[in-house]
């Protein structure tokens, strides 16, 4: 077990996720580095990505082995520990979590199954596709939520254009359908239409012509949670592009060959994406004392203290966090991950000093959603105020866009190190092909 350090309290944080790894930096950077506190993240994975990209290593675009953040090398250098480690119980009365064992690729037990001791616990471990119980989601559906998800859909994606192009049936359509209007599901449409249009550019025999990208939406329009003029541009752009775009369309099932919508009709695919919502992973429902909402979010007041915990937080799509005193809850994004990971570092500063501050209170930054590689559209309530309906579009948008992920790097790298690596990409831009191809 690791033990508590007698002159130091434990900050252990679950979840190396936006929001677990910049509370980690900078927790890290303020605390650990300085001996006020010892300093633990942990995750199952030994790498981090940043999720809202997760569309762009999907499609090529991003090449994940070059963006992502070792846990290992990152908390030397910013001052915490990582623990690698799937956590599988929670103990209050010891202040203990259970990791399981770690196994080799051949199933071997590279390390038994081991309990960390915290004085502050911090919950951030994201959420997992939903799929709402719908039919054949499990068997035929792809998914987007992790690293892992993107690199399998990447392969699927060109083995398809190969097949499609060169293959048995080379002058077959390729189709694919994408289950969600969301941000994930627009932003997926329009990176796959790019893409293919950059396969045939680098001599794939795959005419545009002969892609079939569909989006399916159950509400009355895409990107419901933004405005209605933000929706209605993303769609126009999206049907510029010869992506459908299928509003008012519950799915029945999902197929080996396509979706079955619930009014009888089918919409062919070869590859089908399930990006229609979250929720947070069933383990949270069993932890000690900890109640969860429908979606297994672990239940949080105003301080982002867990009900039913003593010194536990929760934070990111893993919690059901109040708006303030709205009575409604926040949603699953990295913009307010973000935020809660800025007020945490702030707020275990206090706590551990005998203090407390004020509660969390989330001010939203807007809404952006990419639309390729030269594209974007999003709302600036940050600029305007959340009660206008305003946005920017196209080319702007797409470099406001660009500067969050940039930020969220500089969050955990620091401003120096973002400006060599904004050189660095810079320079593979110009060396090597725009796609990752193999």
């Amino acid at each position: 077990m690791l033990s508590r350090r007698s002159a130091l309290p434990n900050i252990v944080i679950v979840g190396g996720g936006a929001g677990g790894l910049e509370l980690a930096t900078r927790l890290g950077r303020t605390l650990g580095a300085k001996h006020l506190a010892h300093i633990v993240l942990v995750d199952g994975s030994a790498t981090h990505i940043w999720k809202p990209l997760l569309h762009e290593v999907a499609t090529g675009a991003l090449n994940s082995g070059e963006d992502e953040v070792n846990y290992f090398a990152h908390g030397y250098r910013n001052g915490y520990e990582f623990e690698f480690g799937y956590m599988e119980e929670l103990n209050q009365a010891q202040r203990t979590i259970r990791l399981q064992a770690v196994l080799g690729s051949d199933g071997e037990e590279l390390s038994a199954a081991r309990d960390i001791a915290y004085d502050w616990l911090v919950l951030a471990v994201g959420a997992e596709s939903n799929d709402f119980g719908t039919p054949g989601v499990a068997e035929h559906a792809m998914f987007l939520n992790t690293p892992a998800d993107a690199e399998a859909l990447r392969h699927k994606v060109l083995e398809l254009a190969f097949q499609c192009s060169n293959g048995v049936e080379p002058l077959r359509k390729m189709r694919m359908a994408i289950v969600g209007g969301g941000a994930t599901g627009v932003e997926l449409a329009a990176e796959l239409n790019h893409t293919l249009r950059e396969l045939h550019a680098y001599g794939a025999r795959l005419q545009p012509e002969r892609v079939e990208i569909s989006v399916i939406e159950g509400s009355e329009r895409i990107l419901v949670a933004a405005p209605p003029s933000l929706s209605a541009y993303a769609e126009a752009q999206l049907a510029a592009r010869q992506i459908k775009v299928l509003t008012n369309s519950r799915v029945a099932a999902v197929l080996e060959d396509g979706v079955e919508l619930q009014n009888g009709s089918k919409v062919l695919s070869d590859i089908t994406v399930w990006a229609a919502g979250v929720k947070a992973p069933g383990w949270l429902a069993q932890l000690d004392g900890l109640p969860v909402n429908t979606i297994n979010q672990l239940k949080v007041d105003k301080w982002l203290h867990c009900q039913g915990g003593e010194c536990i937080y929760a934070m990111g799509d893993c919690a059901e966090a109040p708006d303030g005193d709205s009575g409604s809850y926040l949603s699953a994004t990295a913009q307010v991950a973000h935020q809660q990971a800025r007020w945490l570092a702030r707020e275990l500063t206090l706590r551990i000093n005998g203090r407390q501050g004020k509660p969390f209170v989330f001010k939203p930054q807007g809404m952006l959603v990419s639309l390729g590689k030269h594209k974007a559209v999003g709302s600036l309530a940050s600029v305007v105020g959340p009660k206008r309906d305003y946005y920017v579009e196209g080319l702007s948008a797409k470099l406001i866009y660009s500067s969050l992920y940039r930020m969220h790097q500089a969050a955990v790298h620091g401003w120096v190190l973002v400006g060599f690596l904004y050189v660095g990409d810079k320079l593979r831009q110009a060396a090597q092909p725009s796609l990752k191809l193999h």
